[in-house]
């Protein structure tokens, strides 16, 4: 996991990702999309919901074979995630999220 004073190398990866919690107005959703980057502590991706910075998320990223060596050998890496950057252009109908890993969940 990234520490505060050190930043991960984020990779280009559009992977299939599952992303879960609440949104900026309490509901619960659930959706898929596909990653923009993913780092060591965290991942970026796009997502037509309105989320609030310090939202809570779990996040289920699906890892092709090739990858899986990089996530614990896992099919599924599944973790616990909080919202720290939310960039939406004028109009546009989603929005890049940039969440930062807190914890694995169990498979």
């Amino acid at each position: 996991m990234a520490t505060l004073t050190a930043r991960e190398k984020r990779v280009g990866l559009h992977l299939p990702i599952d992303v879960s919690g609440l949104d900026a107005q309490g509901r619960t959703f659930a959706h898929s999309a596909r990653t923009l980057n993913v780092s060591g502590g965290g991942v970026c991706f796009e997502s037509p919901r309105q989320l609030s910075v310090g939202s809570r998320l779990a996040v289920h990223i699906q890892v092709p074979p090739r990858l899986r060596r990089h996530f614990g050998g896992r099919p599924v890496y599944r973790v616990r995630a909080v919202v720290c950057r939310i960039e939406r252009a004028s109009g546009a109908p989603v929005s890049k999220i940039g969440a930062r890993f807190l914890e694995e969940l169990d498979a």
